[in-house]
């Protein structure tokens, strides 16, 4: 166990750094902040561990047990590492994900979602309905800590494919997937029968899918709204195909 008193401490300018995608990129690593999410890390992709010195009661034993290198980090320089407000007093450092083949015949594709509520939410709910190939086309990043946190540990066990549109629709033809798109105009969701291997296509919040996509779609799906509502924010409307998809055709 290591103890850190000072706020110069090389770890601790680590820490703030990750707050940067640059610094990620280069350094392979993201930050995990808060106790469910840092409890739901698998060990292999946990690098470090750091706890608030008054946390050490809580925290200490459970990852004594597990072999993880533990760092116990003076309060209140915690507090100026920590990102979030209102720290649980626990962070972790984890190495980010290796890019995998494709293995699902469900897989979701992310089409330029640029805010980090929307992508952490559509992650988790990906990993809750058991789509576990993500391809992010020109999205924002899903290692950035916001995006991390809402994605409620959902961001593990999961592959991610971080690419163009041109390379997306590549991947799409060659794995032999059927693009399906999200889109409000599209046939009613509930009565459409998913087949074969299916790309649920997600597009931005402003503007939908990207007019790239769109030309090798092979289907449009919407959400029936009875109520009137104009439009769906994009993590609720994927939440709800997902969870149609799983239904019908995952299970």
């Amino acid at each position: 166990m290591n103890e850190i008193t000072s706020a110069q401490n090389e770890k601790i300018k680590l820490i703030r750094s990750l707050g940067n995608k640059k610094a990620r990129k280069e350094s392979g690593l993201f930050l995990i902040e808060g106790e469910r999410a840092v409890f739901s890390a698998p060990e292999e992709a946990i690098k470090e561990i750091f706890i608030a010195s008054d946390k050490q009661d809580k925290y200490i034993s459970e990852f004594t047990r597990r072999g993880v290198r533990i760092n116990v980090v003076r309060r209140e320089i915690f507090e100026r590492a920590a990102l979030t407000e209102h720290s649980q007093g626990i962070i972790a450092l984890a190495n980010m994900p290796e890019e995998k083949e494709i293995s699902g015949d469900v897989i979701c594709v992310l089409d330029g979602i640029s805010d980090p509520g929307n992508l952490g939410t559509i992650v988790r709910s990906a990993a809750a309905f058991g789509v576990r190939d993500l391809i992010l086309a020109d999205c924002c990043d899903v290692f950035d800590p916001k995006v991390v946190r809402a994605t409620m540990g959902g961001i593990f066990g999961m592959n991610f494919i971080i690419c163009t549109r041109a390379r997306t629709i590549e991947l799409l033809n060659n794995y032999g997937f059927t693009t399906v798109i999200l889109d409000m105009d599209g046939e009613n969701l509930y009565e459409w029968a998913p087949s074969g291997r299916i790309a649920l296509t997600v597009g931005s919040e402003a503007r939908g899918a990207s007019e790239e996509l769109r030309s090798v779609s092979g289907a449009r799906i919407g959400i029936p709204m009875p109520g009137g509502t104009e439009s769906l924010n994009a993590a609720v409307a994927a939440s709800i195909a997902l969870s149609w998809v799983a239904e019908k055709h995952i299970n």
